[in-house]
């Protein structure tokens, strides 16, 4: 049956069939579509995403490079056994650094300043502190960094100093990702919601009834695999942002993680960057809907005024929210789904830090198949 909202050259130019098509426009499917045309570069690859702009957390993050607090590590202690943490740290500490080469420091607006985690609770200091020398040990293993968390004060809180620790511009890195795909030939389909995986065919089916057909496919959804795919197990998570107006007596200058890095803040210039606290509403924030959680807000607030001790006349700018997704084990997924599909998803929040490295796998990945 003939399509009469289509001409015969838009036919033409779309009615194609792909050597490699990407589900998923954030950084990791973006990455995996970068790599995978430098492996093969006569590729046709096609990349679809459901948003105007990539939705999930890859433009909608605090912008943090980082690979974990010492309450972090203490807690995924109690879900993970060592060896993978270990392995965990080394990718993100790895996938940092692919990030860095491939993109540019520049065009992210990459500070490497180290970071502090802070304690307002001298029991669960003394608890990191005594544990300091073991976690050194395993980003030593890991990447082969010395003394990489050490013991310190900041505006008069304990605090633990996480040396190679920094912070960028996710939009200008989704951005520079961009122009290089664009650059390669790389298509792009923006506002293209995918409604079925047909995973043996190496098919999609999109709205209005089109299917979108590869050799391969990729499927890089994070947060929002389990509407996909329910057979996989990522649970979405919600987390709250805001940026405040500046703040001419700003003193908190740096990249800063609290409570198992529940909360997470840094400065923008003279602007405070505040995020978390979603452990205060768990199960309302297991959700792929965006939006604003009264309760969290009102306690990022209390934790600014309180904690902080921000000057009484400071005010939100802007708040967002973004979606991540996350693994039993926190440890992502990079499985094949059939001898033609690839899944990777279940970053748990470090996607800055893993996305590029999971793309550059899953491309190795269906380079292999």
């Amino acid at each position: 049956m003939s399509d009469e909202s289509r001409s015969w050259w838009e036919s033409e130019l779309y009615d194609r069939d792909y050597d490699l098509l990407v589900v998923g426009g954030g950084l990791t499917g973006q990455s995996t579509a970068l790599f995978y045309k430098r492996m093969n570069p006569g590729s046709r690859i096609l990349v679809v995403d459901r948003g105007f702009f990539p939705l999930g957390a890859s433009t909608r993050n605090a912008g943090f490079a980082c690979f974990g607090s010492p309450t972090e590590h203490i807690d995924d202690r109690s879900i993970e056994e060592e060896a993978k943490i270990i392995e965990r740290i080394g990718r993100r500490i790895s996938g940092l650094r692919l990030l860095r080469d491939t993109l540019g420091d520049g065009s992210i607006d990459y500070r490497e300043e180290g970071a502090y985690e802070i304690f307002t609770d001298h029991k669960t200091f003394k608890k990191a502190k005594a544990q300091l020398s073991l976690f050194n040990e395993w980003v030593k293993k890991a990447a082969g960094w010395e003394e990489t968390y050490t013991i310190d004060t900041f505006e008069g809180y304990d605090a633990v100093k996480i040396k190679g620790e920094g912070c960028l511009h996710p939009g200008k890195m989704m951005k520079t990702l961009y122009s290089k795909n664009l650059d390669l030939g790389i298509e792009f389909r923006w506002n293209c919601r995918v409604n079925e995986i047909r995973a043996e065919e190496g098919e999609i089916l999109v709205e209005k009834g089109l299917v979108l057909k590869a050799s391969q496919l990729m499927i890089a959804t994070n947060a929002f695999t389990s509407s996909l795919l329910p057979d996989l197990e990522i649970t979405p998570c919600r987390g709250q942002v805001f940026v405040s107006r500046p703040i001419s007596d700003l003193k908190w200058k740096g990249t800063f993680h609290y409570d198992k890095g529940y909360y997470y803040f840094r400065n923008i210039g003279d602007r405070l960057l505040m995020g978390g606290a979603r452990n205060l509403d768990k199960d309302t924030e297991f959700t792929s809907e965006f939006g604003i959680n009264g309760k969290i807000k009102d306690e990022l607030i209390r934790f600014t005024n309180e904690v902080l001790k921000i000057s009484d006349h400071w005010e939100i700018e802007q708040q967002w929210s973004g979606i991540m997704g996350f693994s039993p084990t926190k440890s992502p997924y990079l499985r094949s789904l059939t001898d033609r599909t690839v899944v990777a998803a279940g970053l748990s929040g470090m996607g800055v830090a893993l996305g590029m490295q999971l793309g550059k796998e899953a491309a190795d990945k269906l380079t292999g198949l």
